[in-house]
């Protein structure tokens, strides 16, 4: 990796510096042929700093400006499309890892976001009222996290940096703003500024009657039948993964756990070792989304598809969730991962095609399957709920909709009810 020409203090710097990254790599189980492209990368931009770095040493600009003469250079390394995104993160984990020491796996690179002191502050002294006083989840509170922030950028962008200066009028700008025909994303922003506006109320930073006015901005759901896959269909799902490979004993037991527990894609992605009580034959579990303890019993032939990814499928790690990511860095999957590029991987390759007033067909609706297994065998109501974890059985009713050959056992005659004594 020597330079062109006599190296300088910050070439060697540099250098020190990859050859750590790469060593980290190493570590993290990334591939022999994944290390070299990278060192191929770095290479190149270790040149490209011997020859123009000039007096600059801040290795992010340095990033920026490589990234840019390759661009405008347009070389043969960096022609693909395949090429650009390699050089690019490689470039990323060499910046990481010089600032942290340490690289993670990320899913998006989100752009830091400008907000002021005094609306952080808000955010955060809101965030910690709903965690202590509402039990929110930490999921649901990264939702209203994400909804607001974006409402802050709306605030930004009018030169606001206080919540004293919010009234309907703002509030119906921002609300135009919003894609209307994303409706369930407009829901939830709603909701998430009707929450906040409620806590500021109650500090006495903005008007009760503000929180009153936005009921102007109701959005209707529509209400989609949930989807529902037949007995034969969630048989021939499972028979197309291929159990050969760790990825595979991976997803056979992920799609185990949701077909045959009706477990939340959270609930599957957060399960630990720890929870897995082998000898009682049993899983405990606090869900994800309500914060509240569900234990179910263990079938066999989950607890096998469990093992067998458990001996020969998962990465060593010290990681305490079961599953992992396939592919180095050997992470947990992230908060807000729906999986459902499994489910569809597997459904295309057997070929399944499912009935058009299905909706949705990922990782949900074997949940929602197995729910209505249930029902067509006459399982009581409070049973299915306790099963699903639902805290009401208002949640589960949702799921009589979808058993209309149920419905019909149980429908009166027209007869009936004209004969029927007054």
């Amino acid at each position: 990796m020597d330079p062109i020409g006599a190296p300088t203090v910050l070439d060697k710097a540099l250098e020190g510096l990859v050859v750590q990254a790469l060593q980290h790599l190493t570590d993290l189980k990334y591939t022999a042929s994944t290390r070299v492209n990278f060192l191929r990368a770095y290479r190149r931009f270790l040149r490209f700093v011997h020859e123009r770095a000039g007096d600059d040493t801040s290795l992010p600009l340095l990033s920026q400006r490589y990234l840019a003469a390759c661009k405008r250079r347009g070389d043969r390394e960096y022609r693909k499309r395949s090429g650009q995104a390699l050089t690019a993160h490689a470039m990323r984990v060499l910046i990481e890892f010089s600032l942290q020491g340490r690289f993670r796996y990320r899913t998006k690179n989100i752009a830091p976001l400008d907000v002021s002191p005094v609306l952080e502050a808000a955010l955060s002294d809101y965030l910690q009222f709903c965690q202590d006083y509402h039990h929110h989840t930490r999921h649901t509170l990264m939702m209203r996290s994400r909804d607001l922030r974006v409402f802050f950028r709306f605030l930004g962008s009018k030169d606001i940096a206080d919540v004293d200066r919010i009234d309907i009028g703002l509030l119906s700008d921002f609300v135009a703003t919003r894609n209307p025909a994303h409706t369930t994303l407009l829901y939830c922003q709603i909701g998430s500024l009707r929450s906040f506006l409620r806590y500021l109320s109650m500090r006495g930073r903005v008007p009760l009657e503000l929180v009153d006015e936005t009921r102007a901005f109701s959005v209707r759901l529509p209400i989609p039948l949930p989807a529902v896959w037949s007995r034969d269909d969630v048989l021939t799902l499972l028979s197309a993964v291929d159990r050969g490979s760790p990825v595979g004993k991976r997803d056979y037991a992920i799609l185990m756990l949701a077909a045959k527990l009706g477990l939340r894609v959270g609930d599957i992605q957060k399960l630990r070792l720890e929870e897995v009580c082998w000898e009682e034959g049993r899983i405990d579990i606090v869900q994800e989304k309500t914060g509240v303890p569900l234990s179910l019993p263990l079938p066999e032939d989950v607890g096998e598809a469990i093992i067998e990814y458990l001996r020969h499928g998962r990465p060593v790690s010290h990681h305490r969730e079961i599953f992992l990511r396939g592919h180095a860095p050997y992470d947990p999957f992230s908060v807000g991962s729906a999986l459902s590029t499994i489910i569809t991987r597997y459904r295309l390759q057997a070929g399944l095609l499912l009935a058009t007033r299905v909706t949705r067909c990922g990782m949900h609706s074997l949940r929602h399957s197995l729910a209505s297994r249930l029902m067509e065998s006459a399982t009581p109501l409070p049973v299915i709920s306790a099963i699903l974890g639902h805290r009401s059985q208002t949640s589960t009713a949702t799921y009589i909709r979808i058993d209309f050959e149920s419905l019909r056992d149980v429908a009166l005659d027209l007869e009936e009810v004209s004969d029927a004594p007054p």
